[in-house]
């Protein structure tokens, strides 16, 4: 290979690397110049509950919208909104089959539920009444 054959392919590659870092800083900049200048604050309440939550929306999700069994689910699916450290701390999700309906229980005692609705799935909060009779979203 010519000498001068190598170094453009090496410049050439070099420029190919630079650019999606240059992109991204771009891109950071844009970002940052969006965000308010206000404290981070984080939602009220227990996070334990809101993971808690989003583990029994992912694991109705899994089993009765994509088919997959429940312990696979719980295995392999959805933990960004439950990580795998935070799910040791709950209950082992209790499906439902007859309601289409997942349970997680917190170690406080109290019950996050997640219920299928047609062909979406809905959320059940402590002391909320879940009217069974709403039409199919279809």
């Amino acid at each position: 290979m010519k000498p001068g054959l190598l170094g453009m392919f090496l410049l050439a590659l070099a420029t190919t690397a630079a650019a999606p870092q240059t992109q991204l800083d771009e891109l950071i900049a844009r970002a940052k110049s969006f965000e308010l200048d206000t404290p981070y604050v984080p939602p009220p309440g227990d996070p334990l509950a809101y993971h808690a939550a989003g583990y029994a929306k992912v694991m109705c999700s899994a089993v009765f919208m994509t088919g997959l069994a429940p312990d696979f689910a719980a295995e392999n699916v959805g933990f960004f909104t439950a990580p795998y450290e935070l799910r040791a701390m709950l209950g082992k999700p209790v499906i439902d089959r007859a309601t289409q309906a997942v349970h997680v229980t917190l170690p406080n005692g109290t019950r996050r539920a997640q219920a299928r609705l047609g062909v979406r799935a809905r959320s059940a909060h402590k002391g909320a009444r879940v009217d069974r009779s709403l039409p199919c979203i279809a």
